[in-house]
């Protein structure tokens, strides 16, 4: 799950300083009604990475990965004027499972806003016999 940090709680940080994304993985356990939260990523990088909307948390199998994508990084607003301050560098990160380091880190600068990121196989893309 991407986790935008707008609104955590049902409530907005006092100071825009104060918000932060995070990328989450939970275990959902169905039949005992019960979610564990098994791994975070973006809370220790605080406001430079929060990213407000159009982000991505998805867990590649054939990896055993994860592949997160934050849209709107390093972008902020001056709730006062109601405008953006500061560009927004949009990154896309892989971490290894369990790991919290990225093995991969792109980030886009000189870009505007980023829209959207999804991880796909071009083999699978590409391949006339596949179905899916």
């Amino acid at each position: 799950v991407f986790d935008n940090g707008d609104s955590r709680g049902m409530e907005q940080p006092a100071l825009p300083s104060m918000k932060y994304s995070r990328a989450v993985v939970y275990k959902i356990d169905q039949n005992k009604m019960t979610i564990q939260q098994v791994w975070e990523y973006g809370k220790q990088r605080g406001s430079d990475w929060f990213s407000a909307v159009t982000s991505l948390t998805e867990y590649q199998k054939d990896k055993d990965s994860i592949v997160v994508y934050s849209a709107t990084a390093g972008m902020q607003f001056d709730l006062s004027k109601g405008v953006p301050v500061g560009d927004p560098a949009p990154e896309l990160l892989e971490f290894k499972w369990g790991s919290t380091t990225p093995s991969f880190q792109l980030k886009f600068t000189g870009t505007g806003i980023g829209y959207q990121a999804m991880p796909l196989s071009l083999e699978k893309a590409f391949d006339k016999n596949n179905k899916k």
